[in-house]
């Protein structure tokens, strides 16, 4: 017969995590409100909203919204940009 035992650690949040998602709060629910943000995102980047748009349903909407909204704000930083003073493994 064995035992299972579970040992957890509450422990204090350290800091801010910055997504570039927006928050759920701040999808849009509609499909007219999502079509009017996918569509400024792509403005955003050049781009127009695809032919062929108003047959896709409202969560292929919503998943290509999120998609432009990733890809507007790049990728992630690396290097100098997450830590400016950081000189190396030795540092």
């Amino acid at each position: 017969m064995g035992t299972a035992v579970t040992v957890s650690e509450l422990v204090e949040p350290s800091g801010v995590t910055v997504s570039s998602r927006p928050p759920a709060d701040e999808i849009p629910r509609t499909r007219q409100a999502l079509v009017a943000k996918w569509e400024k995102s792509l403005a955003d980047a050049g781009l127009k909203l695809p032919e062929g748009w108003e047959k896709m349903s409202t969560d292929q909407i919503r998943t290509e919204y999120m998609s432009q909204e990733l890809a507007n704000a790049g990728p992630p930083p690396t290097g100098a940009a997450l830590d400016p003073d950081f000189g190396g493994p030795d540092d």
